[in-house]
């Protein structure tokens, strides 16, 4: 059998048909995991997202502290790698954030910020650009 290249067969079409099909649905699938809530340092919906900002830090040196501002709840992706959410808590000023036992809160005043784990300040001197 000899192949021609200049020809256009319906085996030709199909092929095409079925690449064209296959190709828009392995784009759809790669673009919904790269907005999926779970990137962004959250479980929850991308809906009712409040604000976002990226915290530069001097403690440790060099580290920043990315976040997603919900009506109740902040999504935070440190530069260590971690992700979490923590709940928004009372504060006397500024907005306070914090996990069940308290152990790490996450205080945001203003274009500042700090948190603390166990007592420890882990990441101080935050600031936004």
């Amino acid at each position: 059998m000899k192949i021609s290249y200049k020809t256009v067969t319906w085996y030709s079409q199909l092929a095409a048909i079925i690449l064209f099909i296959l190709v828009w649905y392995v784009g759809f699938c790669v673009g919904r995991y790269w907005v999926s809530p779970g990137r962004m340092g959250t479980d929850a919906p991308l809906t009712g997202v409040v604000n976002a900002a990226v915290f530069r830090c001097t403690t440790p040196a060099n580290s920043f502290i990315s976040s997603v501002f919900y009506k109740d709840r902040v999504g935070l992706t440190f530069s260590d790698g971690r992700r979490m959410t923590l709940p928004h808590a009372l504060s006397a000023d500024g907005a306070r954030y914090v996990n069940t036992d308290e152990s790490i809160v996450f205080w945001n005043k203003g274009n500042g910020a700090f948190v603390t784990e166990q007592g420890t300040t882990t990441y101080d001197g935050c600031v936004t650009k």
